[in-house]
């Protein structure tokens, strides 16, 4: 395994990228790929920026952790109370496992394309995959209707797992996907949107886990990984409310244009 640092970095890359990394990660526009294309801007290596990466990721997951706090705090104590057989703590312990089988095929995909994974950031790949990521929003959005289902089913945890795990690909967003599955699948946009966060929660966190354990050394300023892991928490927090009232609004073609003008440009500039 290479070794990798972030040495180079100055103060005013490292906010630039958390606070990309913050709006983008939640935002269903793809944090990889925006990450991708600001750092090329930027004239970074990404590949040189791995241990960064890390960290910011770590912003993202405290902002989404503290953002549904609670309904966390339930799932988690309802999962570790097997004895509680009460109606609510049945439903809590059921959506915990929702949440963990559609952890399953992320995990599968990204432990076996672990070796690879910088084989997928090329910016041709980005634009081609954020006109794909434009087409899902707007196929969701049109699908979406106002009477759907708010309890999370099996098939909802399935497919928007599956997708979760397509958004390993740059610029097919996480959030924009996984929503997108969860009104694919009949669940009501705004259920969709808060399994969706809950969903990224663990994937995140495996994510994070395994990247630490498999960097070889940590060689890095910790005052820059500190500013970008700052700037992502509070930009991803913000995030993830607004994302909420455009769902709840039905503002995702808003998104879905954007990521087309975006990838069309990308696509242009680069092929």
């Amino acid at each position: 395994m290479p070794c990798h640092s972030a040495t180079h970095m100055d103060a005013f890359q490292a906010l630039l990228l958390g606070i990309v990394q913050g709006i983008t990660e939640w935002l269903p526009i793809s944090s990889s790929g925006h990450l991708a294309i600001t750092q090329e801007l930027l004239g970074m290596d990404a590949s040189e920026n791995l241990v960064f990466d890390l960290a910011v990721h770590m912003g993202t997951l405290l902002a989404v952790c503290a953002f549904f706090r609670k309904e966390l705090g339930r799932i988690v104590l309802a999962m570790l109370r097997l004895g509680d057989k009460g109606e609510e703590a049945k439903g809590l312990r059921t959506l915990g496992g929702l949440i963990l089988l559609g952890t399953i095929p992320v995990a599968i995909v990204g432990f076996t394309l672990s070796d690879r994974a910088e084989d997928l950031f090329s910016l041709p790949l980005v634009g081609a995959a954020l006109l794909v990521n434009a087409a899902i929003l707007l196929t969701a959005e049109r699908m979406a209707k106002p009477q759907q289902r708010k309890t999370v089913h099996v098939k909802d945890a399935i497919i928007a797992g599956a997708l979760q795990a397509v958004s390993i690909i740059p610029g097919i967003s996480r959030s924009g996907s996984t929503i997108s599955g969860g009104m694919f699948s009949g669940l009501e946009k705004e259920a969709a949107a808060t399994f969706a966060f809950l969903l990224s929660v663990p994937a995140l966190l495996g994510a994070f886990s395994y990247g630490l354990l498999t960097l070889d050394r940590y060689d890095v300023e910790m005052s820059t990984l500190v500013l970008g892991a700052a700037a992502a928490f509070v930009t991803g927090f913000v995030s993830i409310g607004y994302l909420l009232k455009a769902v709840r609004a039905r503002k995702l073609w808003v998104f879905s244009a954007y990521c087309a003008v975006v990838g069309t440009a990308v696509l242009a500039l680069t092929l």
